[in-house]
């Protein structure tokens, strides 16, 4: 698509201009606000003068039928007052105008006319007719006019290109502030329109910080609050173990529990740029504020061998209110919390580890850019315990993740463009064990040490991962391809001790992904024994920082 340095020259600051002005007539170029309690935002069109027109009072028309809850509909209209412009429609021809409705007159701002005629219906209600300013008292005539939201209806030829510009946010109110100006000149090229995208979203970020901040006298709307709180089992399988030899029967079972809790508020922004006529999405970014705590504790026991996986397990999900330019484009948000967990394991463990994260002003942006601020990341105290089997060789890797997601179904110019965009923030535990055959273990006084009858290394990490990515192609970014917003990982405890055997045998947390792909759960071929504790400590959150 190419933009005409001229038509985009018409723009004036969207700052200056950033209300719809009902009282002046959409003659090439115009603004329409959402004005709803879910969100703010304005779309700007422009395109010629014959391509964009106005069937409102302010273009001295009256419609006389007309459904406000139907987008493609035959309409009566007549000319109320010449004298506001309404032959402009007329430039060309009435048929392929885009033209700007009235608010009580269809379920969309702007349809495309495919036909105009004079209407076999030429009477006008009585209540209608005293609004008609005729100088000379003659009749005005009542014209029928189709209108269609297909912009790209094959029935009709336009009268020219019609580009848009958008910008929206959550907050309420937030529209009257925005003060981006599109590139004039030799900057209004495709690229330099596309890095409007960028500047509109780093304004629009700064303006909900501004909220936040109370800078506009108002107090920001926490439009979407996050609040999930619930105890839940990732996987419980039990089996039976026969006796072997020594050995009495018993019942195995391995099992992880996770207790997590996700609060908080978040906000978004969009912006976009493309065209109307014809209906094509050129770039489109997003982003998100979040402020978030998330905490939980994972709790692990297994008295069998072997791997097993949860695969990722839906908990919850809410809808998050909606940002809606009718046909143009609607952003429909969903928070969600996913969890998952694997494990491999060959001995007796018990375990439990506290996950403790708090994010404040973090912004993510969508497609990633310069703009992203990570905010304030401070990790929690977190409580580590850890019992094994002292008397076995045990080597064993286990994980677990709280994920809270937010995706943002996309639909764009009647379906034109699709996707599904998907911000996640994976918060994981994960224990990597690798202990050597001893007589006993035991706690020392610190609570952070193993005897010296027990060689091993053991590694207990967390750490939060901020991912993004779309379920078809979207611009930059591949369909089903996962890109890395922010990331950052903690070593809880760590400590190798004991002979060097029990070193060499460490596997380390490369070989965790290649362990969990085993499956299956079996009896031991050996006594585990009763888990004695090896780790029993807090880790201060600050000394992670």
């Amino acid at each position: 698509m190419v933009f005409s340095p001229l038509l985009v020259a018409a723009l004036l600051p969207i700052a200056a201009r950033a209300a719809n002005d009902w009282s002046k007539p959409c003659f090439g170029e115009c603004n329409w606000d959402i004005t709803s309690g879910t969100g703010s935002g304005t779309v700007r069109i422009v395109g010629p003068q014959a391509a964009v027109s106005d069937i409102t009072p302010a273009a001295g028309w009256m419609i006389m039928d007309c459904d406000p809850n139907t987008a493609d509909q035959d309409i009566r209209l007549v000319c109320q007052d010449p004298t506001k412009g309404c032959d402009h429609i007329y430039q060309n021809s009435a048929a392929g105008t885009l033209v700007r409705l009235p608010k009580d007159c269809g379920s969309t701002p702007f349809a495309l006319v495919t036909r105009e005629w004079v209407h076999q219906d030429q009477s006008i209600p009585a209540s209608k007719r005293s609004k008609i300013v005729r100088r000379d008292g003659s009749q005005p005539v009542v014209k029928g006019m189709s209108l269609v939201t297909s912009f790209d209806d094959p029935g009709v030829q336009p009268n020219g290109n019609v580009s848009l510009f958008l910008m929206g946010s959550s907050i309420p109110g937030a529209a009257g502030n925005f003060t981006v100006e599109p590139p004039t000149g030799a900057s209004a090229t495709k690229r330099g329109l596309s890095s409007w995208i960028d500047d509109s979203l780093g304004k629009l970020a700064q303006i909900h910080e501004d909220f936040s901040l109370g800078k506009f006298n108002k107090t920001l709307s926490k439009q979407s609050p996050i609040d999930f709180d619930k105890d839940f089992t990732l996987f419980d399988k039990k089996i039976d173990c026969p006796q072997q030899g020594n050995i009495p029967g018993f019942t195995g079972e391995a099992k992880v529990d996770l207790n997590g809790k996700v609060q908080g508020n978040t906000n978004y922004g969009v912006a976009a740029i493309g065209s109307i006529i014809p209906p094509e999405l050129d770039d489109f970014g997003l982003f998100v504020d979040l402020d978030a705590t998330i905490t939980g504790t994972l709790g692990i026991g297994a008295n069998i061998t072997g791997s097993i996986s949860s695969g990722q397990i839906p908990l919850f999900s809410i809808g998050i209110p909606e940002l809606d330019f009718p046909k143009i484009l609607a952003i429909g948000p969903t928070f969600s919390v996913n969890a998952e967990a694997t494990a491999s394991l060959d001995a007796n463990v018990d375990m439990d580890v506290d996950l403790a994260y708090t994010v404040s002003g973090m912004q993510l942006f969508f497609p990633p850019g310069a703009n992203s601020n990570a905010g304030t990341y401070t990790p929690g105290d977190s409580n580590v315990k850890l019992s094994v089997s002292p008397n076995v060789t045990t080597h064993g890797q286990i994980a677990a993740h709280l994920i809270p997601e937010i995706s943002f179904g996309l639909s764009a110019l009647g379906g034109k463009t699709q996707a599904t965009i998907n911000l996640n923030l994976d918060a994981d535990a994960a224990l990597d064990l690798s202990l050597t055959a001893a007589a006993e273990a035991s706690t020392s006084t610190s609570g952070n040490d193993a005897g010296a009858s027990v060689g091993g290394c053991v590694d207990i990490t967390s750490g939060l991962n901020v991912n993004a990515g779309a379920n078809a192609d979207f611009f930059s970014i591949k369909k089903d391809t996962s890109v890395s917003l922010f990331k950052k990982d903690f070593d809880l405890f760590k400590k190798c001790f004991g002979s060097s055997t029990a070193r060499r045998a460490y596997t380390g947390r490369a070989a965790h992904a290649r362990l969990a792909r085993a499956d299956g759960l079996s009896c031991p071929t050996s006594a585990l024994g009763t888990a004695e504790s090896v780790v029993d400590e807090t880790v201060s959150g600050s000394s992670l920082v």
